[in-house]
């Protein structure tokens, strides 16, 4: 059975994302994709469009959509532990790699030039202690026996030149906590 793209990533928004920033990102994503005006663009990409568009606007859709992802997770999670192998491992508790978003605040003069920006994003990682296992008798002194730690991860982020307001960036991380970082660049007015 193959499953569908997950919504938030295909508009590029976070799953917290308001209402304005899925319509606007749908909104960019649509001029960019559709079919009459993009030669290259398909079809099926433009309805997959619509359809996260259609799903993620309405309340109550989108209600049921997340709780999907939610009820996905768990049967993936529990997939998982019954594919793990057995022994020490199956004490350690799962840290799931997932995607970060934030926003970048601009001045226009900051916009038009482009640049490095250097961020430094909050990150979970095995904890050095206990090795991720939170502890075999006792919960580790370090991490509480959760089996990771915070830290902060340096990930320096190339603007281009003109950067628009509302422009989403999906930046790679070279890190197995995070799949990759959505940005959103907005610009303040003078």
């Amino acid at each position: 059975m193959e499953r569908r793209k997950n919504y938030y990533t295909v508009l590029g928004v976070a799953p917290d994302a308001s209402i304005s920033a899925i319509k606007k990102a749908f909104r960019r994503l649509a001029k960019r994709y559709h079919p009459d005006v993009a030669q290259a663009a398909s079809s099926e990409h433009f309805q997959e469009l619509q359809q996260a568009y259609e799903t993620l606007a309405d309340a109550e859709r989108r209600r049921r959509y997340d709780q999907s992802l939610r009820e996905r997770r768990r049967e993936d999670d529990w997939a998982a532990s019954w594919a793990a192998p057995r022994g020490a491992a199956e004490l350690r508790r799962p840290v799931q790699p997932s995607s970060l978003s934030g926003e970048i605040l601009l001045r226009p003069d900051e916009a038009a030039c482009g640049g490095t920006l250097p961020l430094e994003v909050p990150v979970a990682a095995t904890c050095p202690s206990c090795e991720g296992t939170g502890g075999f008798v006792f919960d580790c002194m370090i991490c509480g026996g959760e089996g990771k730690v915070q830290r902060r991860l340096p990930v320096p982020v190339r603007i281009p030149p003109g950067v628009r307001d509302g422009t989403v960036f999906q930046v790679s991380v070279d890190d197995p906590s995070v799949l990759s970082i959505i940005l959103t660049v907005h610009i303040r007015p003078l």
